[in-house]
């Protein structure tokens, strides 16, 4: 893990971008960390968008608990009883 000053950010920024896509990079502040810089892929972009997506994640627990009331069951037992009845999937 590296540490720049914002000064450094300021000055070096595209040189810093490309460090951090081999290892974190600490942004400091009169000392004090104040951020992270992390390379990402595109995919890592994607998934980290779906992961702060309030709405989607409120959507995914409201599935969720909606599964659990109605007493679903899991896609694991659901392929097993399917195998069991037909001989195959």
């Amino acid at each position: 893990m590296k540490f720049a000053n914002v000064r450094e950010l300021k000055n070096k920024t595209s040189e810093i971008l490309r460090k951090s896509e081999k290892e974190s990079i600490v942004i400091t502040s009169n000392g004090k960390p104040r951020a992270i810089i992390i390379g990402i892929t595109e995919d890592d972009f994607s998934d980290f968008l779906i992961e702060q997506n309030q709405q989607f994640l409120g959507s995914l627990d409201e599935a969720w608990m909606e599964y659990l009331k109605k007493g679903g069951i899991s896609i694991e037992d659901y392929l097993s009883k399917r195998k069991t009845k037909s001989g195959k999937i």
